[in-house]
């Protein structure tokens, strides 16, 4: 049982400098040993494994009930973290954030009812004030471009896209997005292709924009309906993350999961556990586990594997002669791979009867 199902409150404690200067264990890959199949046999099941996978880490804010204004740190490991509540050194609690947004070493925040750019220690809850209240009442979202160090919000009452000075908190509007825009929650900027991504329920859809031009465009319908909304992005990786909110009008709660946006294949699917009573207006990704997949490397024809994602996938081989699987975790821009070779002996092979060999030649890990 999590820290925070049992209804404590864990706040993070700084760490040795040893303990903060070892990195974890690398992602290891087996493909699991060679197999010969005898005839008739013509399907196996692989064997692989992968080890020391990376977590899932993402930070949401703010909790309901027990962990209203408090950050929510989400890790494979350890669970559900509450760390807060979000408030000044004087105790002024920050019961809006709508967003966070990491540079380098500093987290920032906005808040929307003090209508501010604040500095946030994640480990205490601690905001610091950047600069007086601006004039926009309904901040919205933050994004930042790393290349060109821009950090970016929206006004959701005015439709006013707006760059913040990190040094003094001064807004100055870059654009104004479209009148039918009218429930903007979403930003993320994309290296990729210098445009800035948000998500409007109003229209429940995900559009982009260029702070430069500011040529706007449809990308995707969300089509999330009425009880549920996507209330932040944060691209990662190259990788397109929204927290996905839904409300349980029986229980009268709402509850989040992480939600990835595919926007050239214009799929989407969930990541982790929902995490239940909370509004997660905010989401800073820190973390994602590798994806994990067979492919074939040769062989005398397509091999059907049955479930490409499964360490321990059926295959099925069409033909005799020898196949070079390979298990590959790829993560950001690194990829571990191992291979494995199944021989399936054709019907005059003389191979005795019985399971699978172990022996035959290995590739090189």
């Amino acid at each position: 049982m999590s820290a925070l199902r049992r209804g404590l409150f864990v706040f993070m404690l700084p760490l040795s400098a040893a303990a903060a200067a070892a990195q974890p264990p690398q992602v290891a890959v087996d493909a699991g040993p060679n197999q010969t199949l005898p005839h008739p046999r013509r399907i196996t099941r692989l064997e692989g494994q992968v080890t020391n996978v990376t977590p899932l880490d993402f930070w949401i804010a703010d909790g309901d009930h027990a962990t209203e204004n408090y950050l929510l740190k989400y890790d494979d490991r350890t669970g559900l973290t509450a760390v807060g509540p979000l408030q000044t050194s004087s105790q002024q609690i920050y019961g809006w954030p709508s967003d966070l947004e990491k540079v380098g070493g500093v987290v920032y925040g906005i808040d929307t009812f003090h209508r501010k750019l604040y500095r946030l220690d994640a480990g205490t809850g601690i905001c610091t004030p950047v600069g007086s209240a601006v004039s926009y009442s309904a901040l919205f979202a933050l994004a930042y471009d790393h290349a060109g160090d821009r950090l970016y919000s929206v006004d959701q009452k005015t439709r006013k896209l707006l760059r913040f000075d990190r040094s003094t908190g001064k807004a100055t509007v870059i654009l104004t997005l479209p009148a039918a825009h009218s429930d903007v929650r979403g930003l993320a900027f994309r290296k990729r292709d210098r445009k800035l991504y948000y998500c409007d329920d109003a229209t429940e859809a995900l559009y982009r924009v260029d702070p430069a031009t500011g040529v706007n465009e449809f990308v995707l319908a969300l089509g999330d309906g009425p009880t549920a909304k996507v209330d932040e992005l944060d691209f990662f990786q190259g990788r397109l993350f929204g927290s996905y909110r839904a409300f349980d009008a029986a229980a009268g709660i709402w509850s989040m999961q992480l939600l990835e946006i595919d926007v050239e294949n214009v799929e989407a699917r969930l990541h982790g556990p929902v995490i239940r009573d909370c509004s997660a207006h905010s989401l800073v990704v820190n973390s994602l586990p590798e994806t994990i997949r067979w492919v074939q490397i040769a062989g005398p024809a397509d091999a059907r594997i049955v479930r490409p994602d499964d360490v321990a996938t059926p295959v099925h081989f069409p033909a005799p002669g020898a196949y070079v699987l390979e298990l590959q975790a790829i993560g950001g821009s690194t990829t571990t791979r191992d291979q494995v070779v199944i021989r399936v002996a054709p019907p005059t092979s003389g191979n005795p009867s019985g399971g699978s060999s172990h022996g035959g030649p290995r590739t090189q890990r």
